[in-house]
Order: structure tokens, then C-alpha cells, then sequence
């Protein structure tokens, strides 16, 4: 298809090209033509093209048809005719062909006159150039119309839906600034979720996730048994309660007291995730601007309402992770964790079968996935039973929780099923 095109473009500009040529080769046709007389054969006067104009086409009133066709054509004493009409003897001037006469005779005559040299480009070469152009550009449309059409649609969809992406992109940025204000300020959800959370414990009910709505409180819990008022049930793992319904209920001392931190929020209330179900390593991949924005959330939260717990901080090849507190302990590597649980135990993507709750003893922070080496050690010192457990920024196979952070701020929990929007640092 391509060859065939480039045949037709060149053969359009072959024949524009040969046009001139061809147009000068009509032009040294057979033609009438007639001799200026000189004086002495034209009665002592001097020859002018009315005269000639008379004794060839019977009318002197003609003599401008003659000087039209010989007009600035060059001569063989180097002279031309000019408007002045004034002719030399011996000239050969161009007659009309209705021209006749005894003075008329035939011959070839040389048509393109121009003192100053002939230019190829004259503006029929131009025309007829241009002609050729949109020629050959109309019949590229007509060949490939149906590929032009389709590769102009793609275009615009592609134009079409990067728009509507950054525009996306920009309305989840002002959500994600604005939930990090909300965040700051909130002084009201924290106790609700931890009370709950206190409340559940004493029925000897472990929530491994809270939701804290306008309205509604809703608990991600491990319990085999009908819910106590207020609480009611939704499903087998999700109870809810009415936001101000509170208990006087507290849990036993012995109880593992849980660890709340937020990781993000939506129309239906602002998550909390429980830590102390962790039981081993959490992998925070996908976007890295978004997975330190939920480091960061985490890290304040742990500050603000477990700032007993120990923080570890792995530095990386670019150094320690973003937003840790100034009580952060700096280790050397991933290897300066102690290994004392039993080991890491395995992921079958159950929360409730794939972890045990556990008393927190401290939290290492690894600003991005370690070697395979260190993976191994990793999960064997923030194994089931250590009391240590991990947030690692990147993908880290064998983790126990695994998040995925998209590029428009969104964060996925699978563990529990459930996507929130993570606030902007």
C-alpha cells in the first residue's frame, strides 16, 4: 500500500515537471511568421505594424494582435518589440493564423522571450506544483482514511483520558489534603475506635480492623458468637454499633491491649487497623509517594497514642525512612534484629488463620524491600510469637499483610477487603 502511494506521488510530480517542457515543445510548432521590409522595398518608408497588419490580415486596426504574439521576443540584432511598436528591418515577427498575403511564410520560431533570463518557476509551474501537493495529500486521505480515522480517534481517546486522569489525579490530591487536615484535628474518632476496641476485648471479642463513621462504628472482629448489645451483627467477621452507644466494660488485665493506627479514610469513616494482629511483616507497595504518605499516618499515630513502643529504624541505599519519630533506634542492617519467635509461619490470606495477637515489643521500618538474604532474617525476627513486627515500603514476598498504594492516593487492603484514601503528608 505504501509502495503504490509513493508511485502515484512520484508520477503526479513527474508529470507537473514535464509539463513546462512539453508546453515549450508546442511551442516551436510551424508558424506564420513575416519579414519586416526594409526601406527600399517598402516604398523609401519604413516598415510599422499597422502596414504589416494591412497587408497581412487586411486591417491595420490589428497591428496590437501582432505586437501581443511578438511582444519582448528577442531578435537577431539582439533587439525586441516594445510597446512602442516601433520595428526593425530584417525582424521576424509572429502573424495570427488567420494571417495571408504574399509576405506570409512559415517557420519555427522560439516562443519563450525573456531578456533576463527564463525561469522554470514561473506561477503556472508554482500552481500546477501545489496542484500536485494537495493531489497527492487528498489521495493519501482516500487510501488510507480508515488508518488515519482510527490513529485520530486513539489520539484524541488517549488525550481524552489522560485529561480526565489528571483532573482525577488533582480532585484526589485537594480529598487527600483535606483528609490530612481532618486527621490533625480530629480529637473525637481515636477514643471512639479505641473504646470500642476496649469494649470488644472485654467480651473477649478481638478486632483486627475498626471503622469510625459519622454514625456508625464497624468492627472487623474474630468472634465465634452473637455480639452483646450494642453491638450488632452484619456478618460473620463485620459487626457495627450506633458512634455514641458506649459501655462501662473493661477488659481483663491480662488481655492483650490493642494498637490502633489510621490508614486512611472515605465517605464511610476513617480506618483503623489493629497492630497487634500484625504478628510479622506488612508490605506497603505500589506507588512509593503514597506508601510513605501511609508510613508517615502510621508513625504519627504510633507517636500520639503508643509512644512507649519502640521504633527501629533499617536505614536503605537512600537512608531512613521518612516521618520517624526522634526516639527512633538507628540500626546498622536488617540482621541487628533479633531473632526469638519461632519463625515465620505461613500466609494462607486468612487473617484471622494467618495471624495470632500478640503484645507488641517493637517496630522495625524498612524504607524499601531488603535483599533476599535479609528478607529471610527479616521474617524469622518478626515471626509469630517475636513480639517485633515490620512495615517494610515496597513488595516483600512472604509478608503477612500486603498493601498496594495506587498512584491517585487510594490504598488497598486485601486482608480485610477494603480500599480507603490515605492522607497527604
Amino acid at each position: 500500500m505504501i509502495r503504490r502511494m509513493l508511485l502515484l506521488v512520484a508520477t503526479v510530480f513527474t508529470v507537473v515537471l514535464a509539463a513546462p517542457a512539453v508546453a515549450q515543445a508546442a511551442a516551436d510548432d510551424v508558424v506564420k511568421v513575416v519579414v519586416v521590409r526594409a526601406p527600399d522595398n517598402n516604398g523609401g518608408r519604413p516598415d510599422s505594424l499597422p502596414q504589416i497588419a494591412q497587408r497581412t490580415l487586411g486591417d491595420p486596426g490589428r497591428a496590437t494582435e501582432i505586437l501581443d504574439l511578438n511582444r519582448r521576443r528577442p531578435q537577431s540584432d539582439g533587439g525586441t518589440l516594445t510597446d512602442s511598436g516601433e520595428v526593425r528591418a530584417g525582424w521576424i515577427l509572429l502573424l495570427p493564423a488567420d494571417a495571408s498575403g504574399p509576405d506570409v511564410r512559415l517557420g519555427r520560431v522560439a516562443s519563450a522571450p525573456d531578456t533576463g533570463g527564463t525561469s522554470f518557476f514561473t506561477w503556472k509551474v508554482v500552481s500546477a506544483l501545489v496542484g500536485a501537493v494537495i493531489l497527492a495529500l487528498l489521495s493519501l486521505l482516500v487510501i488510507f482514511r480508515r488508518r488515519i480515522v482510527r490513529r485520530v480517534r486513539g489520539r484524541y481517546r488517549a488525550y481524552r483520558d489522560n485529561a480526565r486522569w489528571h483532573r482525577q489525579i488533582q480532585e484526589r490530591m485537594r480529598v487527600r489534603a483535606q483528609l490530612s487536615a481532618e486527621f490533625a484535628a480530629d480529637r473525637a474518632r481515636p477514643p471512639l475506635a479505641w473504646h470500642a476496641a476496649a469494649e470488644l476485648t472485654a467480651d473477649q471479642v478481638e478486632a483486627y480492623a475498626l471503622r469510625v463513621g459519622e454514625d456508625t462504628v464497624t468492627a472487623w472482629v474474630t468472634a465465634d458468637h452473637a455480639p452483646r448489645t450494642p453491638w450488632q451483627t452484619e456478618t460473620d467477621e463485620l459487626w457495627t454499633r450506633p458512634a455514641e452507644a458506649s459501655g462501662n466494660r473493661r477488659a481483663a488485665a491480662d488481655v492483650v491491649a490493642p494498637c490502633l493506627v489510621r490508614v486512611g479514610g472515605g465517605e464511610e469513616g476513617t480506618l483503623f487497623v489493629d497492630l497487634t494482629w500484625l504478628d510479622g511483616v506488612l508490605s506497603i507497595g505500589g506507588s512509593a509517594g503514597v506508601a510513605i504518605d501511609v508510613l508517615a499516618n502510621i508513625l504519627a499515630d504510633l507517636t500520639r497514642f503508643r509512644p512507649d513502643l519502640p521504633v527501629l529504624s533499617v536505614p536503605g541505599l537512600c537512608g531512613a525512612a521518612p516521618g520517624l519519630p526522634p526516639t527512633a533506634v538507628r540500626m546498622g542492617s536488617v540482621t541487628d534484629l533479633r531473632v526469638t519467635g519461632r519463625g515465620p509461619g505461613t500466609d494462607d490470606g486468612m487473617v484471622r488463620l494467618a495471624a495470632r495477637r500478640s503484645t507488641l515489643t517493637a517496630l522495625a521500618v524498612l524504607p524499601e524491600a531488603p535483599s533476599a538474604e535479609e528478607a529471610a532474617h527479616l521474617l524469622a525476627a518478626c515471626g509469630p510469637g517475636s513480639g517485633q513486627v515490620a512495615i517494610v515500603l515496597g513488595e516483600l514476598p512472604g509478608a503477612r499483610w500486603r498493601w498496594h498504594a495506587e498512584a491517585d492516593g487510594k490504598v488497598r487492603l486485601p486482608e480485610i477487603g477494603v480500599t480507603v484514601t490515605a492522607p497527604s503528608r
